[in-house]
């Protein structure tokens, strides 16, 4: 499929996906401004859903790529659709060069990389410790990385596949980038992934409320407005 009916079809499901989400609780967006109009971002959210991809893919208006578990592409009919709305594949648990080289060449060609840091889904509901593969692609590559707490899709469709009504719905909340230069370039690289990831987690974490957050933090780790600047790291 070349760019004009991809992007048609990508137009057309994001009023569809709207107005599902609408039907199924409510579909609210924070911060949409703090994602660049131009140039390369990678985009780092919290991931509780097989609904989060499709929450976010329908409030971007932009060319944007998704790094997907390499398993939903054994299956032809599903990983022709998600590549229609930009997924590619990442083997999970190794250093997966193709895919890095890959995410690595849509930077390079301005567009937007999103990316859940976790890993994968969280079976708890709540926030996980973050891999370092953002960092490390935001300073590789000198992009500003944007990151993104939702909330509601684990209720809306949860680990069952049921689609249901939740109360309150999904929100998609974006926060203030993070730029590499933030963090002292005079450190070792794998310093300066440490401290990136760390201050993203923390960046993500301050815009979910409590009941979205580990012990540790949410009891003590208040829900700022959404466009409260992002924590500094611990």
């Amino acid at each position: 499929m070349n760019l004009r009916p991809r992007r048609l079809a990508i137009a057309a499901s994001s009023v569809l996906l709207h107005g599902l989400f609408r039907l199924f609780g409510g579909f609210r967006v924070r911060g949409r401004e703090h994602v660049p109009a131009h140039g390369a971002a990678i985009l780092a959210s919290n991931h509780l859903s097989w609904a989060d991809p499709p929450a976010i893919r329908a409030v971007i208006h932009r060319s944007c790529w998704f790094m997907a578990n390499h398993d939903l592409f054994e299956k032809p009919l599903l990983a022709s659709l998600i590549r229609l709305y930009g997924a590619f594949p990442v083997h999970r648990g190794a250093l997966d060069r193709d895919a890095l080289r890959q995410a690595e060449q849509y930077l390079r060609d301005g567009d937007l990389l999103c990316i859940f840091p976790e890993g994968g889904t969280t079976i708890t509901g709540t926030l996980y410790p973050f891999e370092g593969g953002v960092a490390l692609l935001a300073i590789r590559n000198n992009v500003p990385v944007v990151p993104i707490a939702l909330t509601g899709t684990d209720r809306v469709l949860p680990a069952d596949m049921r689609p249901r009504f939740a109360r309150g719905g999904v929100t998609v909340t974006f926060g203030p980038p993070i730029h590499p230069d933030e963090i002292d370039p005079s450190l070792p690289r794998r310093e300066r992934v440490d401290l990136f990831t760390e201050r993203l987690y923390q960046a993500v974490a301050a815009m979910l409320p409590p009941e979205y957050l580990p012990d540790e933090l949410g009891t003590n780790t208040p829900t700022p407005p959404p466009d409260a600047p992002a924590l500094s790291h611990r």
